[in-house]
């Protein structure tokens, strides 16, 4: 009886000593973020800021993000991020753009264009990198540190894309005599040297757990093409009468500033490389997970309990 008594207290005694992440190395305080909302167009602007415009109504569109990160100082992450973007706009009187009225593909001295409303959709897939920093979590002089928490955060990267312009009812295509679709940009057409994106971000955490965030992070994106609207940019010099390469000289360099909102669940999780060996040597040695973002989740007092009181009862009634 004394041995099992002290079997039993003694495993109970290993496990409430397990191995706690305090500190900060390669394999611990990881995290993988899952985001999506929407994003729009706000405009284009030239390098010397002297165009600013748009030529389409933008509509909100979606957006899709997944990051993956490390905590390489306190606070401060460092990681890899990935993303869809679909943009979408339209414009029911497309008569003053200079593009579709003035360029040769869809002009001549008998046939001009006809301006009937259309639409555009512009498919965007992102590679890049990012920084991050953490806020302390908020406080309060009768709770302590709450879980929610703001953060900044700085990504860079290339991307690739293709806009697609066309008539918003496929008829317009008969009576204008032209070809579906108006426009289909695959990266062929005066493209940059480098397609190069930059997105400052701003965000709120709220901590479900130490291992689960939710978020609602609001950005801005700077792309350096333009014509993620399906609509190139060229001086008003433009005329159908032009040859190709004097078309290709009146042709202007712009970029696209867009802006998202994105909703985001974040998991946070450790690497435990002698997990096996450990197992080996210290079968009931108990492993318990922290990162540093636990000291801000305050645990339950259940939890305490069973922790310290292994054979307390929630469902225990005295008599």
């Amino acid at each position: 009886m004394v041995f099992i008594t002290l079997f039993i207290l003694g495993y109970f005694s290993s496990r409430g000593q397990g191995w706690i992440v305090d500190e900060n190395n390669i394999e611990t305080n990881w995290n993988m973020t899952l985001q999506t909302g929407t994003v729009a167009i706000l405009t284009e602007t030239s390098n010397d800021f002297s165009y600013t415009g748009n030529s389409m109504n933008h509509h909100p569109g979606f957006n899709l993000n997944f990051q993956l990160g490390k905590m390489v100082w306190e606070r401060v992450d460092l990681g890899f991020e990935t993303g869809y973007s679909r943009l979408r706009g339209s414009n029911n009187n497309p008569s003053g753009i200079c593009f579709l009225n003035q360029h040769p593909r869809y002009n001549s001295q008998n046939h001009p264009f006809r301006p009937f409303p259309i639409s555009y959709k512009t498919d965007i897939i992102s590679v890049g990198l990012y920084t991050k920093y953490n806020f302390i979590n908020f406080s309060t002089w009768a709770l302590g540190y709450l879980k929610i928490n703001i953060y900044t955060r700085l990504g860079m990267g290339i991307f690739t894309y293709q806009s697609l312009l066309s008539y918003q009812n496929s008829d317009s295509y008969i009576f204008a005599g032209l070809e579906s679709p108006l426009y289909l940009e695959n990266n062929n057409e005066y493209p940059s040297t480098i397609l190069f994106y930059i997105t400052p971000s701003f965000g709120l955490n709220y901590q479900l757990s130490d291992r689960f965030f939710v978020s609602i992070e609001i950005s801005t994106q700077h792309f350096n093409a333009g014509n993620l609207d399906g609509i190139p940019t060229f001086n008003n010099n433009l005329n159908y009468t032009m040859h190709a390469n004097e078309v290709k000289n009146e042709y202007t360099h712009t970029n696209t500033n867009t802006a998202k909102v994105l909703f985001g669940l974040t998991y946070f999780f450790n690497f435990d490389s002698r997990k096996q060996e450990r197992m080996k040597d210290m079968p009931w040695f108990a492993n318990r997970y922290r990162t540093y973002y636990s000291k801000y989740q305050r645990r339950s007092s259940k939890k305490d309990r069973q922790q310290w009181l292994p054979f307390f009862n929630e469902n225990f009634k005295n008599d």
